[in-house]
């Protein structure tokens, strides 16, 4: 019965295109919406490590035993460090593509099924 259910469904959505309209009109729109979702959180992933690293400063002249010498954050104390809104832009665009993605996905069904 489940199955009757859902194969009736995905024959009608799909019966008029053949298969390279099917992937065109959803396979890039669901490309779109996975790169998207990826970029996103590649960029939060970015802007975590940067604020995990606010007040954390390379410099000369700390305490014997302190790794604050040379390390991959610079030689200077002087600056602001790291900015915490790393991964900004990688964030939008995530969030534009998924946004992009999803609405063609939904539109392109929407036009499947009232066509």
């Amino acid at each position: 019965m489940s199955s009757a259910l859902t194969t009736v469904p995905l024959r009608a959505a799909t019966l008029d295109w053949t298969t390279p309209e099917l992937l065109t009109r959803f396979g890039l729109p669901l490309v779109l919406l996975v790169v998207g979702v990826a970029l996103y959180l590649w960029g939060r992933r970015e802007r975590r490590e940067a604020r995990a690293r606010i007040g954390t400063k390379g410099g000369f002249g700390g305490p014997p035993g302190t790794l604050d010498i040379g390390t991959e954050l610079g030689f200077g104390v002087e600056g602001r460090g790291p900015d915490p809104n790393a991964g900004r832009a990688k964030i939008r665009a995530g969030t534009v593509a998924a946004v992009v993605g999803a609405v063609l996905l939904v539109a392109m069904a929407v036009w499947n099924l009232v066509s």
